[in-house]
């Protein structure tokens, strides 16, 4: 039996609620829903053909709900990550190829480059970025600070004294001239800190050069560690001040803010987190 009563109590409301809900719906659709007496009410034609199509609205929003948390709960599709070149290079090594071992219904699509991609607006899943200065608008996690390295080869140290804390900022440097104030380099020790502008007549924009340059003895270079790990282990490279690190840009993951995080997107995170802690050596 149809029923303003029955439905009120259905929706936990007063039946006011319901009629006045009722009346101002017939009056923006100007049409008849009911036929109310004092003793029944019924659906009009009108009625009938509203409730149906309000109907289908209802199980496109269900259908629309489960799919949504498909997405979002299963470990698939497709994921984007942008990155800087060199650090894409890196998890391309380290990272990437593990991580489609793991999850191989997942999709990859790395993209490597210097330009800053604009996450919120979803043409990526999520960047890599090596920047202190972070857009408001998107989730950031700081993993830390990258830690440079000093590093030579032995040839240079043929020609040249052995680099020291006194003497440092007269060697020769291999710059990096994406930004000049790199030139500028801030040591830490524990608690120690030094900070030197170092000179060169060399200037290169990639780390993968800068690490080549340095390899062919054309001077002292300033490197990730992560950048020159395997050349320092196998004696390519010399770590110059093993002691003592340099301080480089601040390194986060930053992606869209979903109301539900999809789990591609946090197994991608940990596993890039996971990395980094594994060493121990490649943040500050």
């Amino acid at each position: 039996m149809q029923s303003f009563t029955l439905a009120a109590d259905k929706l936990d409301v007063s039946k006011g609620l319901v009629s006045r809900h009722v009346q101002k719906l017939e009056r923006d659709l100007n049409v008849k829903l009911f036929y109310r007496t004092t003793r029944s009410i019924r659906v009009t034609e009108a009625g009938e053909a509203l409730y149906a199509k309000a109907r289908q609205i209802q199980l496109l929003a269900v259908e629309a709900e489960i799919q949504l948390k498909d997405m979002t709960q299963e470990i698939s599709g497709d994921l984007k990550i942008t990155a800087p070149l060199e650090l894409g290079r890196i998890l391309s090594q380290q990272v990437i190829p593990q991580f489609c071992l793991d999850y191989p219904d997942i999709n990859l699509f790395l993209d490597c480059d210097h330009a800053k991609k604009q996450i919120e607006l979803g043409d990526y899943d999520v960047a890599l970025r090596a920047d202190d200065a972070l857009p408001q608008d998107v989730i950031a996690k700081r993993l830390g600070t990258i830690r440079n390295v000093l590093v030579c080869s032995e040839q240079y140290l043929e020609h040249h004294p052995m680099p020291t804390l006194d003497n440092i900022h007269q060697c020769r440097f291999i710059l990096n001239s994406r930004q000049r104030g790199w030139s500028e380099l801030e040591l830490v020790h524990g608690d120690k800190k030094a900070t030197f502008t170092v000179m060169g007549r060399l200037h290169c924009n990639t780390y993968s050069a800068i690490a080549e340059l340095a390899t062919a003895g054309s001077g002292l270079a300033s490197l990730p560690f992560y950048q020159v790990e395997e050349h320092i282990r196998c004696g390519k490279l010399i770590h110059i001040l093993p002691k003592w690190s340099v301080q480089s840009q601040c390194l986060s993951l930053i992606y869209a803010q979903h109301r539900v995080t999809p789990q591609k997107l946090i197994r991608f995170n940990r596993a890039v987190m996971q990395w980094f802690k594994s060493s121990g050596l490649y943040l500050l």
